[in-house]
């Protein structure tokens, strides 16, 4: 699969309602989670659990190999579509009925829950000290790039994740700990790798992990694991090469167009520039084939032509050298002048907190949307390859700030503990452990207590209500 597709696939993802927020569509009416908890004091020590591969787990080499080998292994297991029907099923089953379905099947405590050859290559890779994709990123098309390991990514951690929550529903908490221990270490090792792609199927492998994180909080008898929660680095997911390797994609898919400037050459070599540079972008978005003719292409310049005359102009070139150039020289100079800034008009947020970056995200979108609205593009760059970029801002805030409500959930069965099973009527009681802001807005989560249900809630990321409504067991 290319990575052009993949993006686009990879996106449709991240927005779709994640399983850790709620089960059901998007256009359910009630959105929020319900949980029944138990009280938990902080084990002793304190860091006895752990949320990925301590030190003295982790050894040299390169996780990727590792990786390699799950399933050029497993074929038969990885080709079975009946069986992998059933495990996206138990993803979203509750406990109680997985517990009952999968004890009548030998094949599922042998392989899943007693463990296998591809979980032992699991294992071995989530504790390797460093993870190298090599992706020829600068050795041809960018665009092109097949990424045949990502959706095997996916598919590891759904085996990782149904491994927990059988092991969760049979109490064997320890062991669930190692496996979400190499659930969250897979999703930084994919993160590393130098695409955008990586760092997106990076945060959906933590969704699954904090999906069955979520399950284990539940459990009567489940260790407390705010420290577990608290250790995890922050943000967990590190998107920098990925957005470093996006913001230049198109140079590197292109380069042809990477040092364009005012050098006098003949209309022929502009033309022809254009044209094959056009052919190419349509080529990526599988435009109509009335799209890639050489026409279409001449009435857009037609149109922008006096646009882009104007607009460099305006950027500091002379009306006598403009006045030279040829048509086809100002519209893709133009072009490209006017994909760098809106390009880096959404690119600059990235590297401001979310709460002081999803306003300057939102009106770079609007641009976008005006550019071809008003015509500003001529050759619609930035509509085709940028408006992704915001979704990927939201989908890595929402996996740090699904970290953030499970530590104050674990913060309120700590509390709990200690207060003969209440809860706090605010957070502000809970003198325990340092309670975490809510990462979308940099403030404290709303919280309320109504008899005896607390409620605890943060603004929505889009357009799922982000709620929870926590009871507590009391003993």
């Amino acid at each position: 699969m290319r990575y052009a597709w993949y993006l686009l696939l990879a996106m449709a993802v991240m927005v779709a309602p994640l399983s850790f927020l709620a089960h059901g569509s998007e256009d359910d009416e009630d959105p929020t989670i319900r949980l029944v908890l138990h009280p938990a004091a902080e084990p002793r020590p304190a860091l006895k659990y752990q949320l990925l591969p301590g030190l003295l787990d982790r050894h040299p080499g390169n996780a990727a190999v590792h990786y390699g080998k799950v399933k050029a292994e497993n074929n038969a297991f990885f080709s079975n579509k009946e069986l992998w029907e059933r495990i996206y099923r138990w993803l979203e089953m509750p406990l109680a009925e997985l517990r009952t379905e999968a004890d009548r099947e030998t094949w599922t405590k042998s392989r899943l829950l007693e463990g296998g050859a591809f979980f032992d290559h699991l294992e071995r890779a989530a504790r390797c000290e460093s993870c190298d994709w090599q992706l020829p990123i600068r050795e041809g098309e960018f665009y092109s790039i097949p990424l045949p390991e990502i959706q095997e990514s996916r598919s590891f951690a759904r085996l990782l994740g149904v491994r927990a929550r059988l092991q969760i529903a049979h109490g064997r908490f320890d062991e669930a700990v190692r496996t979400l221990q190499s659930g969250y270490a897979q999703a930084r090792h994919v993160a590393n790798g130098p695409t955008l792609i990586n760092g997106l199927v990076g945060v959906a492998i933590c969704n699954i992990m904090s999906g069955q994180v979520r399950e284990f909080i539940q459990q009567p008898d489940a260790p407390n694991l705010y420290w577990a929660l608290t250790q995890l680095p922050s943000p967990l997911i590190d998107m920098r090469r990925g957005i470093e390797a996006e913001m230049h994609a198109i140079y590197l898919s292109f380069p042809e167009v990477r040092d364009l400037d005012d050098t006098p050459r003949g209309a022929g070599y502009w033309q022809e520039s254009l044209e094959r540079f056009w052919q190419k972008v349509a080529g990526y978005i599988d435009a109509p084939p009335m799209m890639k003719r050489p026409e279409a292409l001449t009435l857009l310049c037609i149109r922008g032509y006096p646009i882009a005359k104007r607009g460099l102009i305006g950027r500091g070139l002379s009306i006598e050298a403009v006045e030279a150039m040829p048509v086809a020289q100002v519209c893709l100079l133009y072009t490209m002048q006017t994909y760098k800034e809106l390009r880096d008009d959404i690119f600059k947020w990235f590297y401001v907190p979310y709460p002081k970056s999803h306003e300057g995200v939102r009106r770079a979108d609007e641009q976008i949307t005006e550019s071809v609205r008003e015509g500003r593009e001529i050759l619609p760059l930035a509509a085709i390859f940028l408006p992704a970029m915001s979704a990927a801002r939201r989908a890595d805030i929402r996996c740090d700030r699904q970290i953030a409500a499970l530590r104050v959930i674990e913060a309120l069965r700590l509390y709990a503990a200690g207060h003969d099973g209440k809860l706090p009527r605010d957070l502000d009681q809970i003198r325990e452990v340092p309670i975490p802001n809510d990462p979308v807005t940099g403030r404290p989560f709303a919280y309320q207590l109504r008899r005896d249900t607390a409620i605890l809630e943060g603004p929505p990321l889009s357009r799922r209500p982000f709620r929870f409504e926590i009871k507590m067991v009391r003993k």
